[in-house]
């Protein structure tokens, strides 16, 4: 009978420490886990993509579910232009955790890049969705709508854009582009002079409102901000012959 016992309570004691060791890997994995996210973190606010790349492919080797660590690899992956990688790293990480508002707006960025106007839009319906108050995500909408031909609808979406954040110079850019399609150039040079208010080296905005005045006749004050918008951009003299 003791030795039953005792071949019990060992057997107890065998299991628990079994436990307790498993318990100290996992916790190990996921330490490890943590610092190579964190460290590659460092690299991509220091603009080293491939060792930011390289530190999150680590942290997802110790740990294939941190959904942080698939989400900042796609940030790096977008940022070097590698988009089709970045879309996928954001899904795996909406898998993860379908409630990250964020993976959803950069996801809709990097299909709105890539010309996949239906994966952007929903991406973003989805993400104003999670957050109705993101501006940013209106204005991006209203870029994708626009491309779709939906004027009325973009130019709602730039209109809640400014609502929610009235310095955003980019949605008056946006906004004055989906006036100056519908023919009404009047009131987008009035959208481009509040993009340049907020932003002097707004050098599209010159550019636009360039186009704007020229479709008015206004040839002067057209040449003035080309001018200007290579000045601030020598790129964009590529438009001369417009």
């Amino acid at each position: 009978m003791s030795k039953r016992i005792f071949l019990t309570v060992s057997l107890i004691w065998s299991v628990l420490s079994l436990t307790a060791i498993a318990a100290l890997a996992q916790n190990s994995r996921a330490a490890s886990a943590e610092s190579y996210r964190l460290r590659g973190d460092q690299w991509l606010a220091q603009g080293e993509l491939d060792r930011a790349i390289d530190d999150y492919g680590l942290a997802l080797a110790f740990d294939p579910k941190d959904a942080n660590a698939y989400y900042s690899r796609g940030i790096a992956r977008y940022d070097k232009g590698d988009l089709a990688n970045a879309i996928e790293d954001y899904s795996r990480a909406l898998k993860l955790q379908p409630q990250m508002t964020a993976a959803f707006y950069n996801r809709g960025l990097a299909r709105k890049v890539r010309g996949d106007l239906e994966g952007a839009l929903a991406d973003f319906d989805e993400t104003l969705r999670l957050n109705s108050r993101l501006a940013e995500a209106y204005n991006n909408r209203g870029v994708v709508r626009k491309s779709k031909g939906d004027l009325h609808g973009a130019i709602a979406d730039f209109d809640q854009a400014l609502k929610l954040n009235p310095r955003l110079a980019e949605a008056y850019n946006n906004r004055g582009n989906a006036r100056r399609a519908e023919k009404n150039h009047l009131a987008a040079i009035q959208d481009y002079y509040q993009a340049i208010k907020l932003n002097p080296n707004f050098s599209a905005a010159y550019l636009n409102r360039a186009l704007a005045w020229r479709a008015l006749g206004k040839l002067e004050e057209s040449q003035a901000d080309f001018d200007q918008a290579v000045t601030l951009n020598p790129s964009l003299a590529e438009n001369r012959h417009w």
